[in-house]
């Protein structure tokens, strides 16, 4: 049996290719299917060579369908290194460079949104504090979720 690292939804992650190795942080998204890369980081690591291309669903397409290159890399992530055939994309104006599919987090790796989000850390008794001043409100719980 394999053992499957757990992490956060955003993890350091390095992609390494003919050129170097280059350190991106990366969103891992179990809702693609394949890993994408921006075009930049991917020429500066020389990712590649491109071994096949790919249609991806595209609603700004008059097609209705874009294509993508598809290029071998070798992405490392929490000490496990994974090669396999990854999404070339501009992803400039994205949140990160990187989206790590469903191709590397299957077998691999557990998310565990905890690890990256703060969204379930219980606030402490300054913040209630603020709160109440703010809220002008004396009966707000001392476990408030923020």
């Amino acid at each position: 049996m394999v053992s499957k690292k757990v992490i956060g939804l955003v993890e350091s992650v390095q992609i390494k290719g003919k050129s170097g190795i280059v350190t991106k942080k990366a969103l891992f998204d179990t809702g693609a299917t394949r890993t994408s890369i921006d075009v930049r980081v991917a020429a500066k690591a020389g990712v590649g060579p491109i071994i096949s291309s790919v249609k991806v669903k595209s609603a700004s397409s008059k097609r209705g369908y874009t294509r993508r290159a598809i290029a071998e890399a070798v992405i490392m992530v929490k000490g496990k290194k994974i090669k396999t055939g990854v999404n070339i994309e501009d992803r400039e104006g994205l949140p990160y460079p990187v989206l790590i599919g469903r191709d590397i987090i299957h077998n691999n790796f557990i998310i565990d949104v905890s690890k990256t989000h703060k969204t379930n850390k219980v606030a402490s008794s300054k913040d209630v504090s603020e709160r109440e001043r703010l809220l002008g409100k004396g009966d707000v719980e001392e476990n408030v979720f923020v």
